[in-house]
């Protein structure tokens, strides 16, 4: 897609990979619509943006867990800039727990934000894609979406339902000129394990894995969004993390199995 005079609405925008992303965005003389619970980071990023790179920032303070706050953050938008072209389902949270000691409210929390908050979003802004035969929508997994880690069963299960939701969307919108495009970042340089909902961060997250720098992931995203492809990968090696848990699954068992003794 030609980004230049498009509006973008980045969902968690306010730190980490959203933040990142917006400002990758703002380089391609797009509108970008901010939407994130955090009002004063929210509105810092937009000065910023505004400031430094010369965009039209809109800040929109939602919850994607609830409905009727997307609703109202994509009709502000709309009214504001207008159809909504692009969208980037980014919001979510961490948890980690082991199997037989889950924090069920936690849990139902993780599939709130990262699972219903996205479907929430979707529906917001589809009816008028569809109705125009044109948008994408890029939903934000995770490498750990495409292979499953200990002590990460309810975060992982979130995003392989976002794998399926964007599987049986790109079918349903076949030959409605919407796209879906599923990201798998792999372990990002941002402060989302120290949010993880319960329990400690594993080796997982303890620098045993390469860790990618932020705006490598970001310009991933915005590259994705010009691209559109099928599945998209920040780094090289998230993409072979993902073909050798495909691959391979019990090799993969075992190099895990080392990895977090």
């Amino acid at each position: 897609m030609k980004l230049e005079g498009r509006t973008v609405l980045i969902t968690g925008a306010s730190q980490g990979i959203g933040a990142a992303t917006a400002r990758a965005f703002a380089d391609h003389g797009v509108r970008l619509a901010l939407l994130a619970r955090s009002a004063d980071r929210l509105q810092a990023l937009a000065e910023e943006l505004t400031r430094v790179r010369g965009v039209q920032a809109l800040t929109v303070v939602a919850d994607v867990s609830h409905k009727d706050e997307v609703l109202q953050a994509v009709a502000a938008v709309e009214q504001t800039f207008g159809a909504v072209d692009i969208l980037i389902n980014n919001a979510g949270v961490g948890m980690r727990s082991p199997v037989g000691e889950i924090d069920l409210a936690a849990a139902h929390h993780v599939f709130a934000v990262n699972y219903w908050g996205a479907i929430h979003c979707i529906e917001a802004v589809l009816p008028g894609m569809k109705a125009r035969g044109d948008g994408l929508i890029v939903n934000i997994s995770s490498i750990i979406g495409r292979r499953a880690m200990p002590h990460a069963a309810i975060y992982c299960g979130s995003k392989f339902a976002l794998n399926a939701l964007s599987e049986s969307m790109r079918l349903e919108l076949h030959g409605r000129q919407v796209r879906v495009v599923t990201f798998y970042p792999g372990v990002t340089r941002t402060d989302f394990s120290r949010n993880e909902l319960t329990g400690d961060a594993s080796a997982y997250s303890r620098n045993r894995a390469p860790k990618t720098p932020v705006e490598v992931t970001a310009k991933a995203i915005v590259k994705a969004a010009q691209r559109e492809p099928r599945d998209a990968y920040a780094t090289l090696f998230d993409r072979v993390f993902a073909w050798g848990a495909a691959l391979a699954p019990g090799l993969m068992d075992r190099m895990l199995l080392r990895f977090y003794r």
